[in-house]
């Protein structure tokens, strides 16, 4: 009788059947569904009157109104800066001749100062600590286009000088100034005088010269006068 040793015995014996698992009845089984309670008729009517409400829509947002100077600014692209009102000589010489007499109509004897000018002046007066430092705009002949714009600062007015002030766009109680005499005024009025910084320096500029005939010398200070009717 052959023995059976007790390793091969265990590997001879039947494997037990797997126990059934026992698995928990769905919710939605029909067996173990429940009973599920309607909200009262109250809430229904809410639920019902907040799904077809229409949406309040944000008004759309209002752009901030703009200053005056800065309306300006924007109507007339062009002409990027402040336009300045001329202020007759105080104290004209007696055979001073108004400039404003020979102003066709409709005309204006106005100047424009770019922002950068007006700063410009402003810093000049406060390295100076002169608030009277005024930028002197002058003609001249000469250049290679027959006139030549001459710019300098100065503290003194001269009897036949035109005065324009522009307020600082920074601080209103200050004003940069511009003095044109009486014999130039009426070949750069209407003239729009910046500051440009370029590599090779930085200096006031006239633009936009309503008397010359072109841009005039690359270097911004001769210029033509065209044919005036």
């Amino acid at each position: 009788m052959q023995r059976t040793c007790t390793r091969c015995s265990a590997l001879l014996r039947p494997a037990l059947s797997p126990r059934p698992l026992r698995l928990a009845p769905s919710p939605l089984d029909s067996s173990a569904s429940r009973h599920l309670v309607a909200p009262p008729l109250s809430a229904q009517r809410a639920i019902h009157t907040l799904a077809q409400a229409p949406r309040a829509l944000a008004p759309p947002a209002r752009p901030a109104r703009l200053s005056p100077r800065a309306r300006w600014a924007a109507t007339t692209p062009s002409r990027r800066g402040i336009a300045c009102a001329a202020q007759p000589p105080a104290n004209p010489p007696e055979d001073f001749e108004p400039v404003e007499d020979e102003l066709k109509e409709g005309e204006k004897l106005e100047m424009d100062l770019t922002d950068k000018a007006v700063k410009q002046i402003l810093k000049a007066q406060a390295a100076a600590k002169d608030p009277s430092l005024a930028l002197r705009l002058a003609v001249e002949s000469g250049g290679c286009h027959g006139y030549q714009y001459k710019m300098q600062v100065t503290s003194t007015r001269e009897p036949d000088d035109y005065l324009f002030t522009a307020p600082s766009p920074d601080d209103p109680s200050r004003s940069a100034s511009l003095l044109v005499d009486a014999a130039s005024l009426p070949l750069v009025k209407g003239s729009t005088i910046d500051y440009a910084t370029e590599l090779i320096g930085s200096a006031f500029r006239i633009r936009d010269n309503p008397q010359s005939k072109d841009a005039g010398c690359g270097c911004g200070v001769s210029w033509e006068l065209k044919d005036l009717d």
